[in-house]
């Protein structure tokens, strides 16, 4: 291989996600509404990103008004992780290899190259969801298994919801780098 075509955009991580995927058919109209529970989520999480720099400067001078503050944090994560659990009915768990460009999952059923396809996901442990259109740029089946390693490119990625992914993938590698060296 050339080595500009070793070179990726993205990082790469294995991880597992909620996602809703379907096939786009012709006369789709725009992509679809992201779930009530998955805009909810969302607020949430920016709410939370927005405040924790206000909790540290509330903890340098009022540690019990800053715990106090935690711990209604903690209660909105229990909230979240109570609305991830109603989307199990609508969505399935995934094991993706997933970038800020596309990700690759193994399927029971083939997938047409260049077929495009609606991609609603939802990222652990942070509840982040968004919708993209993907289309399929690999599909070849595995022998072990008989299924096919499907490769969807993303094709219209909103630049804040890039951005999102690129952060949970950057925290996730770190996560996994802090236990590879705490393993060792």
């Amino acid at each position: 291989m050339v080595e500009s075509e070793e070179r990726r955009d993205f990082f790469r991580i294995e991880d597992t996600v909620t996602m809703q995927l379907a096939p786009v058919i012709a006369g789709d109209s725009g992509e679809p509404k992201l779930p009530d529970v998955f805009l909810t989520l969302n607020q949430l999480r920016r709410l939370d990103s927005e405040n924790s720099q206000l909790l540290r400067l509330i903890q340098d001078k009022h540690r019990d008004v800053a715990r106090y503050l935690s711990m209604q944090n903690e209660k909105f994560e229990l909230l979240s992780q109570m609305l991830v659990k109603q989307l199990e009915s609508s969505f399935s768990k995934y094991n993706v290899n997933i970038s800020g460009s596309g990700l690759k999952l193994s399927l029971e059923q083939p997938a047409e190259i260049g077929s495009e396809w609606h991609l609603t996901i939802l990222l652990y442990p942070d509840c982040f969801g968004f919708y993209t259109k993907g289309k399929v740029s690999q599909c070849d089946q595995e022998p072990e298994t008989g299924n096919y390693q499907i490769a969807f490119e993303f094709t219209e990625l909103k630049q804040h919801d890039q951005d999102e992914l690129v952060k949970h993938i950057t925290k996730m590698q770190s996560k996994q780098l802090r236990k590879e060296r705490l393993g060792d």
